[in-house]
């Protein structure tokens, strides 16, 4: 019996070849190694910058001067800021830009305000190195004032 080998591909020896063959198994393999570790050092957070928050952004309207009022029930606020700073061994306070003398200071005016507007906004913004034990007086001083909505910033 002859064999018909004219349709088989010949190399060049005569011999029929094999076809290539691709081994699809090492290549799957390379794209979930690169997968999983894309996926591994990605990062997913959002840019806190970026997060929605309920505290407002205070704006100067076109023609005020950017001074902070002398008394914050003297002008409609739409939020109280009180910046808590550590001078010299000392906690310095400010209550919309306006530094105050001491704590018993601040709460007097924020009963001020409490008695006009209590659902007013109050942001406790306080540097890195201050005290918790001072950050929770401005704290209980505010909500005992009569303040409901008191915030602390984070940063």
């Amino acid at each position: 019996m002859k064999h018909n080998f004219s349709l088989l591909p010949m190399g060049r020896s005569g011999k029929p070849r094999k076809g290539i063959e691709l081994m699809m198994t090492p290549m799957i393999d390379v794209i979930f190694l690169l997968l999983i570790f894309f996926l591994t050092t990605s990062n997913f957070d959002i840019v806190e910058k970026l997060l929605p928050s309920g505290v407002s952004q205070i704006s100067t309207p076109a023609g005020q001067s950017n001074l902070p009022p002398s008394d914050p029930t003297e002008e409609q606020v739409e939020q109280l800021v009180i910046k808590l700073m550590a001078e010299t061994g000392s906690l310095e306070i400010q209550l919309n830009g306006q530094s105050l003398t001491g704590l018993d200071d601040l709460i007097s005016r924020l009963h001020a305000v409490s008695e006009l507007k209590p659902d007013i906004p109050v942001v406790i913004d306080p540097v890195q190195d201050i005290q918790a034990e001072q950050v929770i007086l401005v704290y209980d001083g505010a909500r005992n004032a009569g303040l409901n909505r008191v915030y602390l910033a984070t940063r």
